[in-house]
């Protein structure tokens, strides 16, 4: 895993600065500690940080086809590269590392832009080639791996991290308005667009090209072109999803570096952690956060799965003056306010790993794939509620009221029970009044929740399917960026086998019917974990890397000084109401009210402004 960056003029006339190019590179070390390198020719500037892992000896980059026409910078890991090479070498290519990335450069020649869909991977590239002066960046199918860009009047940059891009100097810091209001209302902002105006993400499963000053954008793969398969009963389901589930495991365990896993003790990560252990034998390393607090400890659970499968078990306690500590760095290692208050808790953890382990198994994406929420259960609820009359707005805010996912607060606003609304009903977490007269105030009556409900949604038979895959769209994507950033951020991989994209698209073949049983969530996992883990530490209660905020913003010392101290030292912000977030600190420290996730958000928001400077 590396970091990657670069820079293309539209004027060809017009060099690249070495040691600008050198600071963007820079700027993100910690990305790859181990080796650095740059590519320069006129207009056209790549850079890379490298984090060895396969190829320890010959994976420099930027790396060369051997004509030294087509120059390649990449991210990520290609877990079927060897086959690869294999059919390659057949058809003639030679090469001269051992490496992935050698693979991808001449994949690209002989299959140029669909070389994508060969790939089995988590990954973030560039090629540049020097024929035609085009320059081709793609992203891997479920967006495991970042990839930003910005294009202006005089050229096109590109990088991991949006920090890198701000770094080389000719794109503007200026905060996007629109963003911050999405960030409020849902806690996350969806599609391309960042914090950060004129800065962009390039869309998982996605590839773009920028040639004569023209850019192409394409999608290579989506969730919408799997069909249902009606054919998939439990039995095969089950069988399907432990054979690839093993596979995904085994390809992930390809290092050149030691190895281990996160282990929270919940039953994605455990169950991860006990395959691995099974192929891996007594190398597995297992790492988990514990908590003084009780209710948010599951320390006791990884330990169990530690002992039963004879890992080298690691564990950190974390308190509030360590998180407090870490704050700060994590809103810089994200690049935008952290939509997670678990992003510190897995820095913490990966800070502790990264004196063992280069590499880490995750159990991230389960949940999404195979409906391990509860709110999955709602929609259709709702659905079978529509025609009751007596089911009034007044009744869907009690409702809301005893619902505990903060995903479904919203649920009163959305009384017309249509299917748009139960997807906003999904996502939105209700913190308008904050931001809602600087909306006004920009001209934004309101945000287009249309953004989020996309024509092929709307397809879906059952509205926990479109729920699904509306997480998978979005939430699972912030997921994702949330542990590349805080892993990267102590230069450990972490790799997440349950999106494997072959498991992917088997377990969005599957119908939804099979997937609960009897409102039992995420059934499918629950029944092969039988088979590897204890009965207690499967059906206990759902946590799953939790993090006490609420008791902790409630303290005089670590993130309750914290945050008491960003409120109060900020006067005023054109974008939110301080005057109602010191209020909402007030009733939450009095325990007349649990605003615990608008001071997050708040804080956090205050904190990157700061940062950044925007």
């Amino acid at each position: 895993m590396c970091g990657i960056a670069g820079v293309l003029y539209l004027d060809s006339s017009k060099a690249v600065d070495k040691n600008r190019l050198s600071s963007m590179r820079d700027v993100f070390t910690y990305r790859g500690p181990d080796d650095s390198g740059l590519y320069i020719s006129g207009a056209v500037g790549l850079a890379h940080r490298r984090l060895s892992i396969i190829g320890l000896s010959t994976g420099h980059q930027p790396m060369a086809d051997n004509t030294r026409k087509y120059w390649i910078v990449f991210n990520g890991e290609i877990y079927n590269y060897k086959e690869l090479k294999i059919e390659l070498e057949r058809k003639g290519y030679k090469f001269n590392t051992t490496s992935d990335t050698e693979v991808i450069v001449y994949l690209y020649k002989e299959y140029g832009y669909e070389c994508v869909n060969h790939l089995n991977g988590m990954f973030a590239f560039a090629i540049y080639n020097e024929n035609d002066k085009s320059l081709f960046l793609a992203r891997d199918r479920m967006g495991i791996k970042p990839l930003y860009y910005s294009k202006t009047k005089t050229g096109f940059y590109f990088s991991s991290e949006i920090k890198a891009i701000l770094e080389y100097g000719d794109v503007e810091r200026r905060i996007n308005n629109k963003s911050i209001y999405e960030y409020f209302m849902f806690r996350s902002v969806a599609g391309e667009n960042t914090m950060f105006e004129n800065v962009f993400s390039l869309l998982p499963g996605h590839y773009m090209v920028i040639k004569d000053s023209n850019t192409q954008i394409v999608n290579y793969w989506n969730l919408f072109d799997i069909p249902k398969d009606s054919t998939i009963d439990r039995f095969a389901a089950l069988e399907g999803i432990e054979s690839l589930l093993q596979d995904a495991i085994r390809i992930r365990l390809m290092s050149e570096v030691p190895l281990g896993t996160f282990c929270s003790g919940g039953i994605d990560s455990s169950l991860v952690t006990a395959i691995a252990a099974g192929i891996a034998g007594d190398n597995m390393n297992t790492f988990s956060v514990g908590f003084n607090e009780k209710n948010y400890d599951e320390s006791e659970y990884a330990k169990l799965v530690s002992d039963k499968y004879g890992t080298k078990h690691h564990e950190l306690v974390l308190n509030s003056d360590e998180f407090a500590s870490l704050l700060r760095r994590s809103i810089m290692l994200n690049d935008e306010p952290l939509h997670f208050s678990n992003s510190v808790h897995i820095l913490a953890l990966s800070e502790l790993a990264k004196h063992n382990v280069t590499v880490v198994l995750t159990g991230e994406g389960a949940d999404e794939l195979f409906l391990g929420y509860p709110r999955y259960l709602i929609p259709e609820l709702l659905n079978k509620i529509r025609g009751i009359s007596w089911i009034t707005s007044p009744i869907l805010k009690i409702l809301a009221s005893i619902i505990s996912d903060h995903r479904l607060k919203k649920l009163s606003d959305f009384s017309s029970l249509d299917k748009n609304s139960l997807l906003m009903l999904n996502s939105a977490v209700n913190q308008k009044d904050v931001v809602d007269s600087a909306m006004k105030r920009n001209g934004i009556d309101s945000l287009d929740y249309r953004k989020y409900v996309t024509a092929s949604m709307m397809n879906y038979e059952k509205t926990m399917d479109m729920v699904s895959i509306q997480d998978q769209l979005t939430y699972l994507v912030s997921i994702l960026n949330r542990q590349d950033k805080m892993s990267m951020g102590a230069s450990v991989e972490a790799r997440v086998p349950f999106i494997d994209y072959r498991l992917v698209e088997f377990a969005n073949s599957i119908p939804s019917p099979v997937k609960i049983e009897k409102n039992n969530t995420k059934m499918l996992i629950k029944l092969i974990a039988e088979k590897y883990l204890p009965r207690d530490l499967i059906y206990r209660r759902k946590s799953g890397f939790g993090v006490p905020i609420s008791n902790w913003i409630k303290e005089k010392n670590g993130l309750g000084k914290t945050v008491k101290d960003v409120l109060y030292d900020t006067k005023s912000d054109e974008n939110i109401d301080m005057d109602f977030v010191r209020d909402h600190y007030q009733m939450h420290v009095t325990e007349k009210k649990d605003a615990s996730e608008l001071l997050w958000t708040s804080v956090n928001y205050l904190m990157w402004r700061d940062i950044y400077s925007v």
